[in-house]
């Protein structure tokens, strides 16, 4: 079965649509990438009815959550003064939905109450109508950004006005026990996909007309879920497995963890070891994912290749691996960014394989490192496989921060080392996190290493156009209000 991630843990409401807003790099601002998401929601009657029964419930509990937040006792809170500045250029209203929103959020109980409540509050028609109105000037104000993408395009224009860039992304994807999607919807998906292209091309002209001074990085994206745009992700478990059998027959990756690292053959190691449907289902996958690239290149707009869970990331990472070598070439544009996870215990070793391989191939890698959203679904699976030893994930968070903080010193040292030698940069990283001692990490790195110093007596980090296009940060829209505007004042 298809479904949606809002990436909201309380109300776990299902949409198609997510627009993603990011910063775009400034010599004169901060050096910092933001990330916001604004989920569509479906015009499909049974959809609207489920939102507005989470809404029922998001009323009753987040009443209730101010009430538990209220009795937790002392807390400590060290105010910064720089939390402070760039608060202040939030609306009251906007502060106060925020509130709401985060009192429900800091109870683990509601939240796991959240599906049986549902269930409840949706058979009170009256209750659920009330529950929707106040949930969308809540919830939906604080996490999301509108219905339509066209909803969506003032809210990208004011994040402009403030050197914050978009990222628009297609938010479907499939489970692998789900039933088939139809033909003709993936057809639409894909149309989707193609038009928030063109949207955000209209807006990087609008915009940021001349990105040769950021490496042609203007910093309006498309986001890309490869398991939304096939009919079945059974077709890329069976791809996955036969580049993994294929990779243990030439016995490669024997001192990597799963799912292992992407190698020249994969791509066809995929299509000769699945069965002639899967084949043809991968075929016109890559069709697709071909077309969202010549598109992207021709609106000078990047896209944003997802990692999923580990069971699909041989195939994504072949593909993802084929479309980096023709569409990031050193002499022209770059326009696909990988997505790396740092919660998986192969990270250290991808990204330096990663980076040979670019060097030694002649194209750009670009990357969007995030710690991983499936360390539950990825624990269980294992487990429940009967599979030996340790999992893909790190078993601790220690670790996890330990493996994401690498990827940013081995990132900014490379960087450091290519300019030294006068080198066109062949790397640029997105740094997700919410994470703020990750973002002072990579902050401090690049002051150490010459490619960023502080003006205005240090309130403001200024950069060269270089490694202005190379290196940037994000937040999802919700999460990190504090971060994102602070380090875009």
């Amino acid at each position: 079965m298809s479904q949606t991630s809002v990436r909201l843990a309380v109300i776990p409401a299902r949409a198609p649509w997510r627009l993603v807003a990011s910063s775009q790099f400034h010599t004169r601002s901060s050096p910092l990438l933001f990330r916001l998401s604004f989920p569509q929601v479906s015009n499909n009657p049974a959809f609207r009815r489920r939102r507005a029964a989470y809404g029922a419930v998001g009323t009753v509990l987040a009443v209730s959550g101010f009430a538990w937040t209220a009795q937790t006792g002392n807390v400590e809170v060290h105010e910064d003064p720089c939390d402070r500045r760039a608060l202040t250029t939030v609306p009251m209203t906007k502060l106060i939905s925020g509130w709401i929103a985060f009192a429900f959020c800091s109870s683990p109980t509601w939240v796991d109450a959240s599906e049986t409540l549902y269930n409840i509050v949706s058979q009170i028609p009256i209750l659920s109508s009330i529950a929707n109105a106040f949930i969308m000037r809540t919830f939906f104000n604080q996490f999301l950004g509108g219905e339509t993408t066209s909803e969506c395009i003032p809210k990208i224009e004011a994040l402009r006005r403030e050197e914050v860039g978009t990222l628009l992304g297609y938010n479907i994807e499939a489970e692998l026990d789900g039933s088939d999607k139809r033909r003709e919807l993936i057809h639409a998906q894909t149309e989707h996909v193609l038009s928030s292209i063109e949207t955000q091309g209209r807006l990087a002209r609008k915009f940021w007309p001349d990105s040769t001074t950021t490496s042609g990085d203007n910093r309006c994206w498309v986001r890309i879920k490869v398991t939304g745009l096939v009919p079945s992700p059974v077709a890329l478990y069976h791809g996955s497995n036969a580049i993994l059998s294929e990779r243990s027959a030439r016995g490669l990756d024997k001192d990597v963890p799963y799912p292992g690292l992407p190698h020249d053959g994969d791509w066809e190691a995929a299509l000769s070891g699945v069965s002639t449907k899967d084949r043809e289902e991968l075929l016109a996958l890559r069709a697709i994912m071909e077309k969202i690239a010549t598109k992207a290149r021709e609106n000078n707009v990047r896209i944003v290749i997802d990692a999923e869970q580990t069971w699909y990331q041989p195939l994504i990472d072949s593909l993802t691996d084929e479309l980096m070598q023709k569409y990031n070439t050193l002499d022209g544009p770059a326009t696909c960014i990988g997505s790396f996870q740092a919660y998986l215990r192969r990270y250290p070793q991808l990204l330096d394989q990663q980076i040979r391989r670019a060097e030694e191939k002649g194209y750009k890698l670009l990357f969007k490192q995030v710690r991983g959203a499936y360390m539950v679904t990825e624990a269980a699976r294992w487990k429940r496989e009967g599979r030996q030893g340790l999992g893909p994930v790190w078993p601790t968070v220690e670790e996890t921060h330990a493996s994401y903080n690498y990827g940013i010193q081995r990132t900014i040292s490379t960087i450091a080392e290519q300019i030294k030698n006068n080198e066109h940069l062949k790397i640029g990283a997105v740094f997700a996190t919410h994470n703020s001692i990750s973002i002072d990490l990579a902050i401090k790195l690049m002051e150490q290493n010459g490619m960023a110093k502080r003006i205005d007596d240090g309130k403001r980090l200024v950069l060269s156009n270089e490694i202005a296009g190379s290196i940037a940060f994000a937040q999802l829209y919700g999460n990190g209000t504090f971060l994102t505007l602070e380090c875009s004042l």
